[in-house]
């Protein structure tokens, strides 16, 4: 595995390209190809799996990822990747070329539906490694921003506060009383879960405000449950659209939970 990672400020006026490519041949002609544009380009790193690949986005920031569809290595696939991408907090999102094998159009579909910007068809007669590196050296400048300013990046306390806000006002629309300190819970809850902490909740938020796991998880459901027996029942079908289970008039606190993070990271990805 090749890692060639960017610490601290992204090279100025280059591109930085991560390539997710598990075919070495193919990986060494777009490493050469992004090697011979140093002026333009910088490789920021190569890797072979969707999981690695994911982490170091979201360490690195690079500007745009050459992502291999069919990954035979490590845990997923490009697709897989592509689903994290656009489900997670990952800012700014790097633009995508995605290469295939495949020439199946529901694939082709998918990938641009979960926000592929680009792709190249390797069986095609004619492709090269060269022509997705032409792409890239044609993009580049609308990616860098040239001629504009590009816009401040929000500090973890800024990008947290702006989080507990929309879920507030989320919460206060649904109809949860802030008289329970149950809200209090699930707006952390909801929090943990956009960066990527899918369960413990209760352990975590715990620990934080000096209360038992038991305790903390029990007052989040009674939160929901005091909502769905007093809120306005137009407001609860209006703002929570998830399914219920049919055995269940009120959604488990990991339902509810997942509900407002897919809320949230869809606000912020807006």
């Amino acid at each position: 595995m090749y890692y060639n990672a960017v610490k601290g400020v992204l090279m100025m006026n280059k591109l930085e390209v991560l390539i997710v490519e598990d075919d070495e041949n193919d990986c060494k002609s777009l490493i050469a190809e992004i090697n011979a544009n140093a002026d333009k380009l910088h490789l920021a790193g190569a890797l072979k799996s969707a999981s690695d690949a994911f982490v170091f986005i979201r360490n690195n920031h690079p500007h745009a990822v050459i992502l291999d569809l069919e990954l035979q290595e490590g845990s997923g696939d490009g697709i897989d990747l592509l689903d994290k991408l656009r489900s997670e907090i990952v800012s700014p999102k790097p633009y995508v070329i995605v290469n295939t094998n495949s020439a199946s159009k529901v694939t082709r579909s998918i990938t641009k539906k979960m926000g592929a910007d680009y792709e190249f068809a390797k069986w095609q007669i004619g492709y090269t490694p060269k022509m997705v590196v032409e792409h890239l050296l044609r993009v580049a400048p609308e990616i860098l921003g040239y001629g504009e300013e590009p816009p401040a990046q929000l500090t973890e306390k800024q990008l947290e506060d702006k989080m507990r806000d929309f879920v507030q006002a989320e919460f206060n629309k649904l109809g949860v009383s802030v008289k329970n300190i149950g809200y209090v819970y699930l707006v952390e809850a909801v929090i943990l879960a956009a960066k990527g902490e899918n369960q413990h909740w209760g352990k975590i938020i715990g620990k934080k405000y000096g209360k038992s796991d038991s305790g903390t998880t029990h007052a989040m459901q009674y939160a929901i449950n005091n909502t769905w027996n007093n809120a306005d029942i137009n407001n609860l079908q209006k703002y929570y659209t998830a399914p219920l289970r049919k055995d269940k008039f009120v959604p488990t606190t990991i339902e509810f939970v997942l509900f407002y993070k897919q809320k949230l990271i869809s606000y912020l990805n807006s």
